[in-house]
């Protein structure tokens, strides 16, 4: 992590002193047209990749034959896209497909030359007449061995809790190989493809359940703790099927990554720590940490770890003499191994900055080549775009805050209009350095942008994520609040002309944000924000879901946490809110109801504000069509033109309290 050693500002103003003018005013699609590829992964045999392109604004599926250097576009989707896909064999793939942001995909099978495609799994959140295989839940592994299966995740025995399914390619049918058992929510198999580990949590309780290799039965507990107690949890096996890798905080405040044995049960020292971070931290919604297995060396070989940047971790010296020779071949980029071949032959990396959405390599080891495959977004020049710096302050409560800044290309770090941009989640995300198409689009209309990594964020340490719990609209908007005082005193932000802008959670602190510190903000964006805290908690919901939003958000049963998501919920203090609201909802979104939409724009029309709400039908939580996306970012231009002038009088600051942080974190 930095170390601020100088003003904040005085170290800006110099590192801006060398940049040249503003750059070009580009239009909103620049920033949100669909990747010229994505996803690149091998065919098992190593003499293929596929990935996805856009075809007609959706991104379909392409095969590109690395013997004869053709391409085939096996799918021709105009009306939706894929949104993940698998090789199933060396001539078959698997995709699936999420109908209109319901997040219920369908699965689907074809040729690698796009011939013979099936329909596995219908997908879609509502059952009909003829719907096929309305209980699949997933993708896990494809057989080696079995080029006519696939292992899936079924509810068949459970509609709670998912069963190991093998799922017949040309058929469709799931013959259940592992049934749910009471309690698991979650399997890991070892690279045999065998049901191992099987991960549960109920009663208030983690439980890890492991069961020797070859067996069908005999499951015995290798740990268990309280659902927030520290504790470990495996993120794979190595090639021997006895090494588990685990991320642990058993007696550390930040997750580690270490090794541990299922039949001796001993732990090994840390493999890879930060003094800043958790590493070996993932969830549902976001990877902080990959686990780097190599097919053809049959072991695991490394890891990579989201510090203020992405670091790469090889153990193996094969991979990490390959990693140097990468980074030495492209200096001033990030990079990340995507995907090795079975055979240890074929290399892709994604080469990424903040000012750069990437461009793909493949490394050749036979002839001794790193070719480029393709620009991500070959319409944006790296060089127009602004840079993204790891900065740190201290709230009003003394807690260290971390986040990233970006700031104008060209214009003088010195009383910028500002847009606070805080993460969804809130729990378990975090922001992280990359390129952010919304960001760059701000500050290409010279903005300065600051993602805050408030208390509750995941990633710091679970510490951290537990200080936030129960505090929205409370210190973790504080957190945000303390990040524009923080910049106004730099001399950064001018106090006049602060927006706030933000999607899911996002949404929600914008809301509040604009509701009770009306002060504050001049402008503010709703992205599929909740509103009303009550609404996100369902009146039937599984046990161990329940005690979760009953710990982090609210246990309805209490009449003080009824009395306290009621103050907190922007939707009853509509009548506060003074600055202008762009809201944006998708008709479809399981995640946060158009409910929190609806009753928002009820309650600011009653009260006499200026908004505009956009809703469309046939999007979900976030707008993922290109048309959809553009059109919505183009109203946030719009709106931002209109109400945020970008020149204004320069304002007296005081200096700001300067802080000393953690020396970069080791590897």
């Amino acid at each position: 992590m930095i170390r601020l050693c100088l003003s904040l500002l005085a170290a800006i103003v110099t590192a801006a002193a060398a940049t040249p003018g503003p750059v070009p005013r580009l239009p909103v699609s620049a920033f949100f047209k669909k990747p010229a590829l994505s996803q690149l992964s091998f065919s098992p045999d190593g003499k293929r990749l596929a990935y996805l392109v856009p075809y007609e604004r959706r991104l379909n599926l392409v095969v590109l034959d690395l013997e004869k250097g053709t391409k085939n576009l096996l799918t021709n989707f105009t009306d939706r896209e894929i949104a993940s896909f698998l090789w199933a064999n060396d001539d078959r793939l698997l995709f699936q497909i999420d109908r209109d942001g319901e997040e219920a995909p369908g699965l689907y099978a074809v040729n690698r030359d796009g011939t013979n495609p099936v329909v596995l799994a219908s997908g879609g959140r509502e059952g009909t007449t003829g719907t096929i295989n309305d209980r699949f839940g997933g993708l896990l592994r494809r057989l080696e061995n079995d080029p006519r299966h696939i292992l899936v995740l079924v509810y068949k025995t459970s509609l709670e809790r998912p069963d190991v399914g093998r799922m017949n390619l040309g058929t469709g049918t799931i013959t259940v190989v592992t049934p749910s058992r009471e309690g698991i929510s979650s399997w890991i198999l070892d690279r045999q493809n065998q049901v191992r580990i099987g991960l549960a949590n109920e009663d208030g309780r983690s439980r890890i359940l492991h069961r020797a290799a070859g067996s069908q039965g005999d499951w015995q507990e290798l740990f268990a703790a309280g659902s927030d107690d520290p504790g470990w949890t495996p993120l794979g096996f190595d090639g021997d099927n006895r090494t588990l890798y685990v991320a642990t905080n058993l007696a550390r405040d930040r997750f580690v990554v270490c090794k541990y044995d299922t039949v001796a049960r001993t732990m090994s020292a840390p493999l890879c720590e930060d003094p800043v971070y958790d590493v070996g931290y993932n969830n549902s919604a976001q990877v902080l940490c990959t686990l780097h297995y190599s097919q053809h060396l049959k072991r695991v070989v490394g890891l990579s770890y989201e510090a203020d940047h992405l670091k790469n971790v090889f153990w193996d010296e094969s991979y990490a003499r390959r990693q140097q020779l990468v980074d030495r071949a492209l200096p001033d980029t990030v990079n990340r191994l995507v995907q090795g071949s079975a055979d240890g032959k074929r290399f892709v990396y994604l080469a990424y900055s903040d000012r750069d959405p990437g461009v793909y390599y493949l490394l050749d080891e036979e002839k001794k080549r790193l070719d480029e495959l393709a620009v991500v977004q070959p319409g944006l020049d790296p060089e127009q775009m602004a840079p993204m710096k790891p900065v740190a302050f201290k709230a009003r409560d003394n807690l260290v805050i971390h986040g990233y800044l970006t700031l104008p290309v060209g214009v003088p770090p010195r009383n910028l209009p500002l847009v606070v941009n805080p993460h969804g989640g809130p729990y378990t995300i975090r922001d992280t350095w990359k390129f952010n198409p919304e960001v760059q689009l701000l500050a290409n209309r010279g903005f300065a942008v600051i993602q805050v990594d408030y208390r509750g964020s995941g990633g710091y340490g679970p510490a951290f994520e537990r200080i936030g719990w129960k505090k929205w609209g409370l210190e973790m908007q504080n957190d945000l609040t303390d990040a524009v005082h923080w910049l106004v005193d730099e001399g950064i932000a001018d106090p006049a002309r602060v927006v706030i802008c933000g999607a899911s959670y996002g949404g929600y602190a914008t809301m509040a944000g604009l509701a009770f510190t009306p002060e504050l903000y001049c402008a503010g964006v709703n992205y599929v924000g909740a509103t009303d805290i009550s609404l996100l908690i369902p009146k039937a919901v599984k046990p161990d879901r329940l005690r979760w939003i009953n710990t982090r958000i609210a246990d309805l049963s209490d009449p003080a946490d009824r009395a306290r998501i009621r103050a907190t919920s922007p939707v009853n203090f509509a009548e506060r809110i003074r600055a202008p609201v762009l809201m944006a909802y998708g008709k479809n979104d399981p995640r946060v109801v158009m409910d929190h939409g609806w009753d928002m724009e009820r309650a600011l029309k009653a009260a006499g504000k200026e908004f505009k709400m956009i809703i469309e039908t046939d999007e979900g939580h976030g707008f993922r069509k290109e048309e959809r996306s553009i059109a919505f970012y183009t109203e946030v231009d719009e709106f931002l033109d209109r109400h945020v002038p970008r020149d204004h009088a320069r304002v007296v600051v005081k200096p700001a309290q300067v802080i000393d942080l953690p020396a970069k974190a080791k590897n």
